[in-house]
């Protein structure tokens, strides 16, 4: 009976990091596999770029990500023609992603097509989760081309205060890839913290519904904090919890108290993961 229950534990901890530590969309998936076709791109080699994307779109012909990236490389030969056929075919694909329409957006806009320009962006500030400053940026002035100056106006100074903190797009390569960054360390000392008021409750409590309650709001505030690292957190408190439990508080004596501690610390620990899931999940649909 142990071992089955280790094993279901072993399992569903597999099942817990494969879901949580990667929460990545579709689209950045595919940034990822096409890393080294988009480096080429922002080193400005156009002619290894386009080699590497049409090899990429040959075995992978429903990568909106590599339509994208060959339509902007098109889009700077000069061949609109060919670049917004391109974003038309990744749209059809996924059309989630607000750098096709913000691309299809630039092409029209250039055109001098604002009216189908302003819709293009709309759709690119529909679908920007990331909030990034260029799409309201871009409607602004299709808005300012159409005299809907309000609203231009509105969407320029919106970008004006994004750019103060860029947020950064899907296929963004640059940013800092360090598991063990400044903000990640404070959150290490704060369920340090929470991990041994949480045992004082298992210790203190005479029934498991607050235990219970406290593992679960922490494990929320977990998922919000740390939404892509927060499973290293869950198993920080959970070992703290054990430890602390183990070595330092010592389990109860007595058949009745120590029971109930059995049951607050193993459901803390429980609670802890799933609670940091559904708070990870939760705060990534707020965007």
């Amino acid at each position: 009976m142990l071992e089955l229950l280790i094993i279901t534990a072993f399992v569903g901890y597999i099942v817990y990091l494969r879901y949580y530590a990667d929460q990545r969309t579709a689209a950045q998936k595919e940034a990822d596999r096409l890393r080294e076709g988009i480096v080429l791109y922002d080193a400005g080699q156009t002619a290894g770029a386009l080699t590497y994307f049409n090899a990429a779109l040959a075995t992978q012909p429903k990568s909106s990500v590599a339509y994208l990236y060959r339509a902007r490389i098109y889009r700077d030969l000069g061949d609109s023609v060919a670049a917004l056929a391109d974003l038309e075919q990744a749209k059809s694909y996924d059309d989630s992603i607000a750098e096709l329409h913000l691309e299809t957006g630039k092409i029209h806009y250039e055109q001098g097509d604002y009216e189908q320009a302003f819709k293009d962006f709309d759709k690119a500030v529909f679908h920007n989760a990331a909030n990034q400053a260029e799409p309201y940026r871009w409607r602004g002035m299709a808005g300012q081309k159409l005299h809907r100056t309000d609203l231009s106006q509105h969407d320029l100074e919106r970008a004006a205060v994004l750019e103060k903190t860029p947020a950064p797009a899907i296929t963004n390569l640059s940013a800092s890839t360090r598991f063990f960054d400044r903000r990640f360390v404070l959150h290490m000392g704060l369920i340090g913290l929470t991990s041994a008021l949480l045992l004082l409750v298992v210790k203190r409590s005479n029934v498991i519904h607050w235990p219970y309650l406290a593992a679960a709001v922490v494990g929320v505030m977990i998922g919000f904090l740390e939404t892509r690292k927060g499973w290293a957190l869950a198993v920080e408190q959970a070992l703290l919890l054990w430890l602390g439990y183990t070595f330092i508080t010592g389990p109860a004596t007595g058949g009745h108290r120590q029971d109930l501690e059995n049951f607050s610390l193993y459901g803390s620990i429980g609670l802890t993961f799933i609670g940091s899931l559904l708070g990870s999940v939760i705060k990534r649909a707020q965007g």
